[in-house]
């Protein structure tokens, strides 16, 4: 198999780290919302949602604000691009609903050189402020996986 040839892979959002709920009791009611697309795939981006009806209860507070999802979003063939991304609703029964800071990050090369996980403090650059998993008001963790 050459390095420009298509790869099988799965990616998954192992967990999310809420740092500030965007709720006034510190309790947010949030929905996950993911892109995936690729110059390689058929021009269609892979969109899904968590959970997939309703919401999720996350708190801020350190103790209780890191969750388990587990969340496929994608699995399919890939030669040497891919992009994710990630967004973080807060549900408001009285107002307008929040947003979290959004998440995105590219691949390009070889796919065999994206599997791993990426989370906080995985893989920060030269400046160690370049860490794409580590917003200012939550953090994620992603697999990529072959599949």
């Amino acid at each position: 198999m050459s390095e420009a040839s298509a790869r099988r892979i799965k990616v998954t959002v192992r967990a999310v780290q809420i740092l500030e709920s965007l709720d006034v009791d510190k309790t947010g009611e949030f929905v996950f919302r993911s892109r995936v697309s690729s110059h390689n795939l058929d021009g269609s981006p892979r969109e899904g949602r968590y959970p997939a009806e309703g919401h999720m209860k996350i708190s801020e507070d350190p103790v209780y604000n890191r969750v388990i999802l587990n969340w496929e979003i994608f699995q399919g063939e890939v030669t040497d691009h891919l992009v994710i991304e990630l967004t973080g609703e807060e549900e408001d029964r009285f107002s307008g609903n929040d947003f979290l800071t959004s998440y995105q990050r590219e691949f390009r090369g070889p796919v065999a050189e994206w599997l791993g996980t990426y989370g906080p403090g995985k893989d920060t650059g030269a400046a160690h402020d370049d860490d794409p998993e580590m917003m200012s008001d939550w953090r994620v963790t992603l697999f990529i996986d072959p599949a």
